[in-house]
């Protein structure tokens, strides 16, 4: 007898509970760097993630720490960039490069059978670099052409003046990008902050896959190469987050659309508050259900999508709310903005609301742990912050017992109007 499914109605819903994450294997090389291998026996594809303490807050030269990790695959010393593409595709390897403002990841994907034949080859690119003016004179001339696309962009532009509104001129990562400043870049910076960055004190390592013997020693014997050198300077040491300007403007008279963001320097992973004002962050603007979306684009119609995000760098974070909303309500949804923040402050978030938002951020948590590749990214991301695996569980009870007074007195505490920078690029009427 076959069972049908009324679909009119919807499944019981049940609290997540109870989930304990089994930590990786840890082994620490002979030059100390740690080696954190979670065993997949069903994956014969061999995930890598080399992991380094260093990121675009850490320039002194504007650009040239990114150009010397994303041109790394063109420098082989013994293979010019085609060769090396084709010898990783003949391999079924992929190779690619993420730098933040406090991390640079090495994203390596190799079929088992294969790691022994190309893992040596991409440990002596990224290693030992041998940098070539014909490649960086076109990564440059890329970079440029990229960079007259995107600043035409007003988001990107939005994001561009809040990074200078906020750590200013004195660190590369708040200055502007130029052609001018892309083209200033050497060989020779590139270099030294290869030599500088690439050393076994900044370095970790995250490996998942069918492991054995054999492939474990392949990695260690590798990586143990890595040369020793001084650590990064902590993000919390460097002098970030300078005194901005409540409201900065750029006007393009030709949009029918302008971009807004509204930004603060924000706690850090160690803060008590930090998990609350995550939470916070979701309730405001961090799901389609939230309070800007529902305001901006279900009530007002001023946006497509209004979001509120926390990016965490070191022992620090930025707060934000963006936005691109037509020409004419560019100001109504700049006040909209700070009248939901202000309401959030003086009235307790409704049971009905909260339980969204404890199942969206639910939801969110199990999808990073869903399977081996995600846990170890995820893994990497909370070790850089100094957590482990037991913050999957403290966060999830966590979500399930947050009160909704306890939101209100965040939201009292961090929402504070002078507190924010506004930033406008557009049509403004």
């Amino acid at each position: 007898m076959t069972t049908h499914l009324d679909r009119s109605i919807a499944p019981e819903r049940h609290p997540v509970t109870n989930i304990s994450l089994v930590p990786p294997q840890r082994h620490n090389l002979p030059n100390g760097i740690p080696v954190f291998i979670i065993d997949n026996p069903t994956l014969d594809l061999i995930h890598l993630n080399i992991e380094l303490s260093v990121g675009s807050l850490h320039e002194t030269v504007k650009h040239a720490l990114r150009f010397a990790y994303f041109l790394l695959k063109e420098s082989s010393p013994r293979h010019t960039a085609a060769e090396m593409d084709g010898l990783l595709d003949f391999h079924g390897a992929t190779y690619g490069v993420s730098v933040t403002l406090d991390r640079i990841q090495l994203k390596i994907t190799i079929p088992k059978k294969t790691v022994p034949h190309i893992l040596p080859a991409i440990f002596e690119f990224i290693s030992s670099p041998t940098y070539r003016e014909e490649n960086l004179e076109l990564y440059k001339e890329r970079k440029i052409k990229d960079l007259e696309y995107s600043s035409q962009k007003m988001d990107v532009r939005c994001s561009q003046l809040a990074l200078h509104a906020l750590f200013g001129d004195a660190l590369a990562a708040g200055r502007f990008s130029t052609p001018e400043t892309m083209r200033a870049v050497t060989i020779e910076q590139m270099e030294a902050c290869h030599r500088a960055t690439f050393c076994a004190e900044n370095m970790r390592i995250y490996a998942t896959g069918n492991f054995d013997g054999t492939l474990e020693r392949c990695i260690d014997e590798l990586f143990s190469q890595t040369p020793h050198g001084t650590p990064a300077p902590r993000i919390h040491d460097l002098a970030l987050f300078k005194e901005s300007k409540p409201l900065i403007q750029e006007e393009r008279h030709d949009s029918i659309q302008s971009s807004i963001m509204i930004c603060r320097p924000a706690i850090g992973f160690a803060d008590p508050s930090r998990r609350d004002l995550t939470i916070l962050s979701t309730l405001t603007g961090g799901y389609f259900g939230s309070r800007l979306m529902q305001r901006l684009r279900e009530k007002e119609g001023y946006t497509y999508g209004a979001y509120a995000d926390l990016t965490f760098f070191g022992n620090q974070s930025l707060f934000s709310i963006s936005s691109d909303v037509n020409a004419q309500d560019t100001r109504a949804a700049v006040d909209a903005c700070f009248e939901e923040m202000a309401i959030l402050c003086q009235e307790p978030v409704g049971e009905e609301e909260l339980s969204l938002v404890r199942r969206h951020i639910e939801g969110s948590l199990l999808r990073d742990v869903e399977n081996s590749v995600s846990y170890m990214r995820k893994i990497a991301h909370w070790h850089a912050r100094g957590l482990d695996e037991k913050e999957f569980q403290t966060m999830l009870r966590h979500v399930n017992d947050i009160t909704a007074e306890q939101i209100q007195e965040l939201s009292k505490k961090f929402f504070e109007y002078n507190k924010f920078t506004k930033i406008i690029v557009g049509n403004i009427l």
